[in-house]
């Protein structure tokens, strides 16, 4: 306590010197002035490419050699920032970007550019025999200009945190927005402390850890500091410990932001230690920390909003970004207990990389009760519920279905009896399941297990069937294989009109390049096929013109009397192609017309093939049944037509 009143003494007295002109030549002399000490370099190596050093982008990774690690991270998230804003703040420009290498060739630029200018004012000291120090911190402007309100600082977690000066003259090098995004915006100005004990929770100094598990919530924490919560500035304030980020084990999960009221007792408790006025003090600062705006300054998620205190998810896909639940249409209460894995739309993949989710509650099917919690899976044995309780519920809801009544069952639902009857002749799950499926016979000895069983049982009607099925579908994939030839040939006539079109003496450059045979149908196409201008043509894969031998297929037989024009003379590249103008002529669009055709009729014939194969299948599943059954039709189930 004396300490303190000599402190609050030695200040009053300073003071009243301060505002003495006199006094203050005497103070002058009397207290030692500090000597501006030499700014270090503020590019000097610590680290290079250290293991476990924690980056802003993944991409930055490695550090070029001969740079130190924190100075690269800074400059390289201001290179994405100039990048970011430059493309009217796209991100997904901005990944791009990343990803290709234009944002480390820009970096490197920069880098190139903060060190020549930190060259320049280390020689301007030297000319000048001003101290580095002081130069760097000279004003811009006037004596007279009012002075601005100091925005309070956070904690910097640098390394640099011992070398006079060298953070600020990088930062200095650096533009508002890459500043921004660098260390974080500028808070706002704290608003009066309410007159309740409630407030909302203060923006974050630290950067995001890992997720913790997903049955945890963050805003109800236990024991010591918790991750997120607000922290005093005051000196008297006990200082948080630093929060370590847990290992990530494949599962993704959810952060809730801690509520105002408890991060304001734990500041509390801690500066109560000290003395009553420092409690209080300590408590004012932290009502009014928390109470600041609650934009953290980072950008996250697809909105590239700020982490305002919404339930966000971490993307484990690459990208290792957090995003809102209400912007990736996640609820928060499945965040909590149903989300396993999260990959975000930009990493995720098909088939390969997607979001998973744990399994849900067999409740949930219960439409009177719902239960959206996670199934208790990895129990020995495993369950489907999440607890005994909904286990009783569901058996419950399930013995309400049952009827009470002795009536038999005729297609409708059973009774008591009779699903007693059920489980004494299906004791397990696996018998269970298997009742109501049609019965199966074992393959032989020494047979194909490939081959159905049923083949052997067939009567004769049923081989007639399946010989007739047999021959419809070798007719069906002769003419699937005809339809893909037609369309090899539309690709050779198409490769042959582009030949043509570069002919000298056309007098239209943009010609049709419609060729008549593939006016053809599938008969007269097979007897082209078969010909030796076919065959020859499919062989060497180019087109030649018509022969004399295939001149009359799928040619226009003309009617009685009319007049058939005769056809220009024209050199073997242009013969039997149409040399009108495309658009003018009556084939336009011939080639996207003719593909869709090839492609409808093929899907046509394969959608008849696979009815053929269900029939087929039906007839030898039906003869293996009959054989399956053939002892259950004895004396005691004979049945008896009435009428």
């Amino acid at each position: 306590m004396a300490s303190n009143v000599n402190d609050l003494q030695q200040a009053t007295a300073g003071l009243a010197i301060a505002q003495n002109g006199s006094a203050q030549d005497t103070a002058s002399s009397e207290i030692p002035q500090p000597v501006p000490s030499e700014v270090e370099d503020p590019f000097a190596v610590i680290t290079n490419n250290k293991e476990g050093f924690k980056y802003k982008y993944p991409e930055a990774k490695p550090t070029p050699p001969g740079e130190d690690d924190v100075v690269w991270n800074k400059v390289y998230t201001a290179a994405d920032s100039r990048m970011y804003n430059k493309h009217h703040k796209n991100a997904n420009e901005s990944r791009k970007f990343r990803s290709t290498g234009e944002t480390r060739e820009l970096a490197l630029r920069m880098l190139k550019e903060n060190k020549e200018k930190h060259a320049k004012i280390v020689a301007q000291a030297a000319a000048s025999g001003v101290p580095l120090s002081a130069l760097r911190s000279t004003p811009k402007s006037s004596a007279m200009a009012p002075k601005k309100k100091e925005i309070k600082k956070e904690a910097s977690t640098s390394s640099r945190d011992g070398t006079p000066g060298g953070d600020n003259i990088l930062m200095s090098m650096l533009s508002i927005s890459e500043k921004i995004k660098s260390e974080g915006r500028a808070r706002k100005a704290p608003p009066l402390p309410p007159s309740s004990s409630q407030g909302t929770p203060g923006p974050s100094t630290a950067s995001k850890q890992g997720t913790p598990s997903a049955t945890t919530k963050q805003g109800t924490p236990s024991g010591g500091p918790q991750m997120n919560s607000p922290a005093s500035d005051n000196a008297g304030s006990v200082p948080a410990p630093k929060v370590q980020k847990p290992a990530k084990k494949g599962t993704a999960t959810s952060v809730k932001k801690q509520h105002a009221k408890k991060a304001k007792a734990d500041a509390a408790k801690a500066a109560t230690s000290n003395s009553k006025s420092a409690s209080q003090t300590s408590d004012q600062i932290t009502t009014a920390a928390s109470d600041s705006g609650s934009d953290d300054g980072g950008e996250y998620c697809i909105c590239r909003g700020p982490d305002d205190h919404r339930m966000m998810v971490y993307c484990e896909g690459g990208c290792k970004d957090w995003y809102h639940c209400s912007c990736v249409n996640i609820d928060e209460n499945d965040a909590h207990e149903l989300l396993d894995r999260f990959i975000c739309p930009k990493c995720s993949q098909k088939d390969v990389l997607f979001t998973t989710w744990k399994r849900m509650c067999r409740v949930n099917n219960v439409p009177t009760i719902k239960c959206r919690k996670a199934a208790r899976v990895a129990m020995d044995p495993p369950s489907k519920y999440c607890s005994d309780e909904c286990k009783v519920k569901f058996w419950e809801f399930v013995a309400s279905r049952v009827r009470k009544d002795d009536a038999p069952s005729i297609g409708g639902a059973l009774n008591f009896k009779e699903v007693g009857q059920l489980l004494a002749e299906a004791p397990t799950a696996a018998e269970f399941h298997k009742l109501g499926q049609k019965p199966t016979l074992p393959v032989k000895e020494g047979a194909d297990p490939n081959r159905p069983v049923g083949l052997d049982y067939l009567n004769e009607d049923e081989e007639k069937q399946l010989e007739e099925i047999k021959q419809k579908k070798k007719t069906l994939e002769d003419r699937i294989k005809g339809y893909q030839n037609q369309q090899k040939l539309l690709v050779m006539i198409n490769d042959r009109s582009k030949i043509a079109a570069k002919e000298p003496n056309l007098e239209v450059k943009d010609i049709c390049g419609y060729d008549n045979r593939l006016a053809m149908n599938e008969e007269e196409f097979d007897e082209w096929f078969n010909s030796e201008e076919g065959k020859q043509a499919f062989a060497t894969g180019k087109l030649g013109p018509r022969t004399a031998e295939t001149k009359e297929i799928g040619a226009r037989i003309p009617y009685p009397g009319q007049v058939v024009p005769t056809p220009p003379k024209v050199s073997d590249a242009l013969d039997n192609i149409c040399l009108k103008q495309k658009r003018k002529c009556r084939h336009n669009n011939w080639l996207a017309i003719h593909g869709a055709d090839f492609v409808t009729m093929q899907q046509n014939l394969k959608d008849e093939m696979k009815k053929l194969v269900e029939a087929e299948k039906e007839i030898i599943e039906d003869a293996e049944l009959r054989e399956a059954t053939k002892g259950y039709y004895d004396a005691e189930n004979e049945t008896i037509q009435l009428f």
